[in-house]
């Protein structure tokens, strides 16, 4: 008897729970730490205006909403949070919605489990919509300024001026979009330079740290490249240089992340991807470039490095690694791939 109570008030508790997170305007999450999956409430789809249950059940999804400029400061206090340097998690930021914009919303959450090290297992928390009083609190301080101001010459003034700041703003943005695309991005293939790839790899670096998860570096460059420039010419050289780069974007997932690292070397990152994992791809990659890349009668062929971050590497320390395996590989008649 009262194992079939138990039983039936389990159930009926469940059902209980399962209304009220279906019904609650707070969109509720819940963080297993041990296998990264994060389940997330109906009502946090509908606040955001997602489809229900339509996007992938991790930690990623989540930081990828998280508006750029406030990315840094919500990391740091989960960080802080979880290394117990702050006494709870409670934060103000903006989350991407599914049209594009933003909405402001309060995450308040708390850890529900942990080891006996105080390692977390477990972390459940709410985001709660506060986008319309972080609007008119916006609009107050606004209007408490331009009180001070007198109301009908300031709106003269606003008039004339409105014209001639979106003129001036349409042509600065321009100017900046421009400017932070060439900072960022390699002129004759596209996608990202040396410089902006350094950036990304340091954060996919403190990722693989916060969340224990592995990340794998590949590194290539095309065989015999200056006999191809010599011979045919630097257009010609381009030309391979850009079908190569056509060739390994559509052959790598989205999260995975593509830069140009000088001359015809190409670096990749895998994030949540083992060495061996990362050795395999490298060589499918290898196969395919070969049997797919020509120009006139020459084949065209790439060596390949690879190695996996380590909790004490540094990026120089892995990328050394990673540039030694590629060494090895051109030294052992190029068309190859090696694990360090």
């Amino acid at each position: 008897m009262s194992s079939y109570y138990s039983h039936s008030s389990l159930t009926e508790s469940e059902k209980t729970l399962h209304y009220i997170l279906d019904t609650v305007s707070d969109g509720v999450w819940d963080w297993n730490a041990c296998t990264g999956r994060v389940e997330r409430s109906p009502s946090w789809y509908r606040m955001l205006n997602y489809d229900i249950h339509s996007m992938k059940k991790d930690i990623f999804t989540w930081e990828n909403l998280i508006h750029p400029d406030d990315y840094d400061r919500v990391m740091k206090h989960l960080e802080s949070y979880l290394n117990k340097t702050i006494p709870q998690y409670q934060i103000k930021y903006r989350c991407k919605k599914a049209d594009g914009s933003y909405l402001w919303i309060q995450d308040t959450a708390k850890i529900v489990e942990e080891k006996k090290d105080g390692t977390v297992l477990r972390m459940i928390g709410s985001h709660v919509n506060i986008d319309k009083e972080e609007i008119f609190y916006k609009q107050i301080q606004e209007q408490n300024k331009s009180l001070i101001i007198n109301q009908s010459s300031l709106e003269n003034i606003i008039k004339q001026r409105t014209k001639e700041l979106e003129k001036l703003n349409k042509k600065l943005e321009k100017k900046i979009e421009k400017s932070e695309y060439n900072a960022s991005h390699d002129v004759l293939t596209g996608i990202y330079n040396r410089r902006k790839f350094e950036e990304l790899l340091n954060n996919e670096m403190n990722r693989a740290k916060r969340y224990s998860h592995p990340l794998s570096l590949i590194l290539l460059d095309i065989d015999n490249f200056k006999n191809i420039n010599d011979s045919l010419g630097h257009r010609k050289g381009d030309k391979v240089l850009k079908h190569l780069t056509t060739l390994l974007q559509k052959n790598i997932r989205n999260m995975d992340l593509i830069a140009r690292w000088g001359g015809d070397e190409f670096i990749l990152v895998l994030p949540n991807t083992e060495k061996m994992h990362a050795k395999a791809k490298a060589y499918k990659l290898k196969i395919l470039i070969e049997n797919t890349l020509r120009i006139k009668d020459i084949t065209i062929t790439c060596s390949f490095g690879v190695s996996q971050f380590e909790s004490e590497d540094s990026k120089l320390t892995l990328f050394e690694r990673t540039d030694k395996a590629l060494f090895l590989s051109k030294k052992n008649n190029r068309n190859t791939v090696t694990l360090l």
